[in-house]
């Protein structure tokens, strides 16, 4: 079939517009995902922040520290479950003779770009990628480790142990 003066066959054009809209749904498909990790990114890169704050914060034991800031990481954690998975919390210190170092590090999985299920079945999909943040704010000492170090402190003094029970705050 002739059309004007090139001989093009009925349907090409509607096959090079699949083509290319093909071409073009990737990339924005493409550019929505890359949006979408760098928000959560950030967001969990903020709830990383808030957790190291809990974390530095005083408690009667560094056991009540670290449930606290656990707590605060999956409380916002919980708010991108679908988008981010497997996360991971670590307690972490860069300097090991310094609790003022102490710090976070979590880390999650995240789809990079979305692949339908049969396209992957049931393994990992191959566009996962594993993101680390890491908040270093110290911790400060609990008032269990403040009280032993006191009464230590007292007993080389010759002073007596009772000086640091009867200490109100933790002092350090």
């Amino acid at each position: 079939m002739k059309r004007g003066k090139k001989n093009l066959p009925a349907g090409q054009a509607a096959i090079e517009f699949i083509i290319v809209s093909v071409v073009i749904f990737f990339f924005l498909f493409l550019l929505l995902s890359m949006g979408i990790v760098f928000v959560v990114a950030s967001y969990l890169d903020y709830a990383t922040f808030m957790a190291a704050r809990t974390y530095k914060t005083g408690a009667f034991q560094q056991s009540s520290q670290e449930r606290a800031a656990r707590e605060v990481f999956n409380g916002y954690f919980d708010k991108v479950n679908g988008i981010a998975r497997n996360p991971q919390l670590q307690f972490v210190r860069t300097d090991p003779n310094s609790v003022r170092t102490e710090g976070l590090m979590a880390s999650w999985d995240i789809e990079l770009f979305y692949l339908p299920p049969f396209f992957v079945g049931t393994n990992v999909p191959p566009s996962t990628i594993r993101l680390t943040s890491e908040a270093h704010l110290g911790r400060d000492p609990s008032s269990a480790e403040c009280q032993g170090f006191f009464s230590n402190f007292a007993s080389r003094l010759g002073v007596g142990e009772e000086f640091a029970e009867i200490m109100e705050d933790n002092g350090c």
